[in-house]
């Protein structure tokens, strides 16, 4: 009888256990939706409606960051970005008009806030709102 009931606390212990690591392993899978910040609007002689585009895509489950350089003007543009585990960093994408600078990838630290600003010289450095999950955007 004694051994019957001490299974079943060990058998209801691990069964927890189970559940708590489990739950935790789904809840940070990925962000939970698309983070996107843009800043400026139509660049003239350019095709993008926008001078910088960062974001984060839930289809690859927040793994990376991505920023892309909509005009033609000259100035790099870059995007300030925080992970589960790192915040603070920043993916400079001074490559010219059109092109897109991707970070490196991780699906268990992944991104939680983009913010997209361009770079001009000898003046103070201009960003789009963040983006973070859940804020409404």
């Amino acid at each position: 009888m004694q051994t019957v009931k001490r299974f079943g606390k060990v058998a209801a212990g691990v069964a927890i256990a189970g559940a708590l690591l489990g739950g935790g392993a789904t809840a940070h899978a990925d962000a939970g939706e698309n983070v996107t910040s843009v800043y400026g609007l139509q660049c003239s002689g350019s095709a993008y409606s926008y001078w910088v585009y960062s974001w984060s895509s839930l289809s690859n489950g927040n793994e990376n960051v991505a920023v892309r350089d909509g005009c033609s003007d000259g100035n790099g543009v870059y995007s300030l970005y925080d992970r589960v585990n790192d915040h603070g960093l920043r993916l400079d994408n001074s490559s010219g008009y059109g092109t897109t600078k991707y970070s490196g990838n991780s699906t268990s630290n992944y991104v939680q806030k983009v913010t997209a600003c361009i770079n001009i010289p000898l003046t103070p450095d201009q960003c789009g709102p963040d983006d973070r999950p859940g804020d409404g955007r």
